[in-house]
């Protein structure tokens, strides 16, 4: 008997950066931010498969991400979780869309799930996120055999983006890394896209927009043929003139 020919497994992008939580009132699910679900929602939207590799904390406020990431159809079964450290929580907007920030002589505050809150400086946790090392990611690239794009949306130290970069040269997958706004140029092969975040995203434009980009590039198009396509996809608007 003859069997019939094995399909080849889809591919996948695999988005790097470590996502933070944004409370719900009771009765709702909490949703999960920052720029590496930008870059995973922008993907997923643009008909890819995405599996999201990063660290959370060990406790309420993650297994909560994690459902947050399930709602979004991010695949995470590649998120590590960290007993030492907490999952960050974005602080909550009020009825005037002030953020609800902590005391000015507090470090840090919790909320009911003992989960860090992020504190006045642009949303950004005041303790950092759970580091993801070179460690991690041989771990979770390995884990994901399939991998066609690997965009880093965090940065990394040198090590863990090395890891990154020769795991992409072995199986031949597209990188895509995203610095911050006049930050030093990481070195990168050759073949690398090297991208600026800009000093503001408050709509998390840059980010989608990121995430169509390796959705294209996962559809076999060449970087200038993805870019034009993912500022289309993302909803970037011509200038006149």
């Amino acid at each position: 008997m003859t069997r019939p020919p094995r399909k080849p497994s889809p591919t996948v992008i695999v988005v790097i950066g470590s996502p933070s939580i944004v409370p719900a009132d009771p009765g709702r699910r909490s949703m999960a931010a920052g720029r590496s679900i930008e870059v995973a929602h922008g993907a997923t939207a643009a008909g890819a498969q995405v599996q999201l590799v990063g660290k959370v904390g060990d406790d309420p406020a993650g297994d909560a991400l994690l459902l947050a990431l399930a709602d979004l159809g991010i695949g995470h079964v590649a998120i590590l979780r960290d007993p030492a450290r907490r999952t960050p929580v974005v602080p909550v907007a009020t009825a005037d869309d002030e953020a609800i920030l902590p005391d000015a002589d507090e470090d840090e505050d919790e909320d009911e799930t003992g989960a860090l809150t992020a504190s006045a400086n642009g949303g950004v946790p005041d303790e950092p996120l759970p580091t993801i090392d070179a460690g991690d990611l041989d771990l979770a690239l390995g884990y994901l055999p399939d991998h066609s794009v690997v965009v880093v949306a965090e940065r990394l130290d040198p090590d863990a983006l090395a890891v990154v970069a020769a795991d992409c040269s072995y199986v031949a997958a597209a990188l895509v890394v995203i610095v911050e706004p006049g930050g030093e140029p990481p070195d990168l092969p050759s073949g690398a896209t090297l991208l600026e975040a800009p000093r503001s995203d408050p709509d998390g434009l840059f980010g989608r927009t990121v995430g169509h980009f390796a959705a294209a590039l996962d559809r076999g198009m060449s970087g200038d043929e993805a870019l034009a396509a993912a500022a289309a996809g993302a909803g970037w608007q011509p200038t006149a003139g």
